[in-house]
């Protein structure tokens, strides 16, 4: 059979197609067909065994000839049809290590050339293979640039898996809890909570900026009645700060809720929703959080069944006792803080997540609610892995409180009128938080780069690809 022959037009149409995440032995000394991206070619004298990759599943295919394969480079994305087989003796570099393809024909639907910036054997080497044959790992910096190949690799793959359970447990969870997804805008008149750090953009003659937060725009929606909310969007922050930690875009999961007790009550649902999503991980993606293991060091995430709730005054002490570090009641806890009270807590206990409650008025946004018995402020922040991964709080509801605060901290009233004046109309006691989803993840891993857990990663350094 030569090159020429192996042509789309030769597939037999009758053939069944089979989805590899769908084969199984059930399939054996039938005829199939299946695509993938070619992952590896060895030519013997007579024989040509190549791997065929569909996302994490590998199928090595036998061809009884040679010829045919000069035509193939790796990353080729090919349609394949043949026999499936069982073999006698374990193929310990597929994922189907008991099947193999004996293969009639197939068709290049789309080559790719020769000399890529990297294979995907480099970009597949462990931790263990790495030590192994004393090789270095493919620059990350080289991995950002082309992208698309990257996801090809194993942990690339696994984890957009991740990211995309997250989302889906932290959608299934609120819309079981009776909660109603919104869309706020993206493009607004002024900076979505009176801040500096915003983008600024055109817009009809006129200057607007992307949003940094949809803060004000949930606190709207249930002033609107609506009782319970949340979005998954797209949030923009123009921060030039450490890169391996914050991103210039990313993904918000934020929530908003009425209040009918108090500001605990939304402490201990949030709390229930990261337990869902924790618990969610390690039964439905147990391998893929093994897949990801393979390429970074990563203790197992220990969580306690309810959350350990420290008062911020506390944390100042504990900070004092454990570290000898002085803090004033204005200051607000910095990464070195948070870091050190991780170690504490994991120590007192064995929980890798817990709650900051209550800070000072000076260290929270202007619409913080403050209890008026104490002074200081109706709010939390959850740490995981000693990094602040949310914030949140019960918001003021009352107007003339709410436009004091506002004048207080020097923000032009105008950018927020619109916000300002729903308050009018009769506002309920709510709370909320608001999550990246891609600090989560790697907080959760216990990683030191977030770019590794956004899909195409924005930083004051990257806007490509």
């Amino acid at each position: 059979m030569s090159a020429v022959e192996m042509s789309f037009e030769n597939l037999n149409l009758e053939v069944p197609f089979i989805n590899l995440n769908n084969l199984n032995k059930s399939y054996v000394d039938k005829a199939i067909k299946t695509r993938g991206f070619v992952c590896n070619i060895n030519v013997f004298k007579k024989t040509t065994f190549l791997t065929l990759r569909d996302q994490n599943r590998t199928l090595q295919c036998v061809l009884s000839t040679t010829e045919a394969a000069k035509s193939l480079n790796n990353e080729s994305y090919i349609e394949v049809e043949g026999k499936i087989c069982l073999v006698s003796t374990k193929i310990k570099s597929c994922s189907f290590s008991e099947l193999e393809l004996q293969l009639h024909t197939f068709a290049i639907l789309n080559a790719s050339e020769s000399v890529l910036p990297f294979s995907y054997k480099d970009v597949s080497y462990t931790l263990e293979d790495l030590k192994k044959y004393n090789v270095s790992p493919v620059s990350y910096h080289l991995c950002l640039d082309n992208r698309s190949l990257y996801l090809r690799s194993p942990q690339g793959y696994a984890i957009t898996r991740i990211l995309d359970a997250v989302m889906f447990k932290f959608r299934d969870f609120l819309r079981s809890n009776g909660f109603i997804e919104v869309k706020t805008p993206k493009l607004i008149g002024g900076a979505s909570e009176g801040g500096a750090n915003c983008f600024k953009v055109d817009y009809f003659a006129k200057t607007a900026t992307l949003a940094q937060s949809p803060q004000l725009y949930k606190q709207m929606c249930i002033l609107g009645g609506l009782k319970r909310v949340y979005e998954i969007g797209h949030v923009y922050r123009a921060e030039e700060s450490n890169i391996n930690r914050y991103l210039s875009e990313f993904i918000g999961l934020d929530l908003e809720m009425e209040i009918t007790d108090n500001y605990i009550s939304v402490i201990n649902f949030i709390y229930d929703l990261f337990k869902s999503i924790f618990v969610f991980l390690s039964e439905s993606y147990s391998s893929e959080l093994e897949t990801i293991k393979q390429y970074f060091e990563f203790e197992p995430f220990m969580f306690t069944d309810n959350p350990v709730i420290l008062d911020y005054i506390d944390c100042m002490k504990l900070l004092k006792d454990e570290y000898n570090i002085d803090m004033k009641l204005e200051d607000d806890f910095n990464n070195e803080n948070e870091k050190k009270l991780g170690e504490i807590v994991k120590k007192k206990w064995n929980t890798d997540i817990f709650v900051i409650k209550d800070y000072p008025v000076c260290c929270r946004p202007f619409y913080t609610a403050v209890d008026s018995k104490t002074g200081f402020t109706k709010s939390y922040d959850f740490i995981i892995r000693g990094e602040e991964i949310l914030s949140g709080a019960e918001r003021i509801n009352c107007y003339k409180t709410l436009k004091e605060n506002i004048e207080r901290c020097g923000i032009n009233i105008s950018s927020l009128g619109g916000y300002l004046e729903a308050f009018k109309i009769g506002a309920p006691p709510h709370g909320g938080c608001g999550i990246g989803l891609e600090r989560l993840v790697k907080a959760y891993f216990g990683m030191k780069d977030i770019r590794y857990f956004s899909l195409f990663p924005r930083d004051p350094n990257r806007l490509y690809p």
